[in-house]
Parts: structure tokens; sequence; C-alpha cells
């Protein structure tokens, strides 16, 4: 069996890189901040999506869709800028970051934003 089996779960979340990256958007609290706003706006934008309106999508599959997207986005820019554009360490980066599953994320914190 290979070290990084898909079918592994960690600490309750899709796998590792899933659970990491929610830790540091998380436990950082600039970086808890902007998301947390970016959820509520999120939220508040879905019930005029074009898929929304429509009837494609619920408004809470916009709003998870619409952060899931804009996270991964985020992320992968942010990879980007932090190591060269090729070489292994890039493709290593670029390997863990494509295992996130940021729907799951995007789910968790619209979960916590509708609690709060």
């Amino acid at each position: 069996m290979a070290a990084s089996d898909s079918s592994e779960r960690y600490n309750g979340w899709t796998n590792y890189e899933t659970w990491l990256v929610n830790l540091w958007l998380s436990n950082d609290e600039p970086s808890y901040r902007f998301w947390r706003q970016r959820t509520a706006d999120h939220r508040t934008a879905a019930p005029e999506a074009e898929q929304v309106q429509a009837g494609i999508w619920t408004a809470e599959q916009a709003a998870r869709f619409g952060l899931a997207d804009e996270l991964k986005e985020s992320i992968e820019e942010a990879a980007a800028d932090a190591l060269p554009q090729s070489g292994m360490m890039s493709d290593l980066l670029g390997a863990a970051v494509s295992r996130v599953d940021w729907h799951e994320i995007a789910e968790h914190m619209l979960d916590e934003e509708a609690e709060a």
C-alpha cells in the first residue's frame, strides 16, 4: 500500500492536507478573520448567484462552491509564489495542494459562520 493512500482520513478530515490547510486558516488570526469575512460575504451573495436564480443550485451550494473556489485559488496562488515554478519542491507542494478538499473546508467554514 502506498504511503499516501487516498482513502486515508486524518483527524476527521478527508486527508492530512485538508486538515492542515484548515488548521492554518483557522489558527492564524489575520487569516481567520479574513476568511470569516469572506465566508459571510459568500453566504450573503449566494441567493443572487446566477445558478441559484436559474434553480440549478441552492443558495447554500452557491456559497460553498464560491467559497471553495476562492480558497483554492488563493492557496494555489500563495503556493506558486512561495517556490520557483519548477523543480522537485514545487512539484511536491503542488501535489499536496491538489489533495486538499476545498469543498470540505468551505462547508466547515460556512457551518461555523452559521453557528456564530
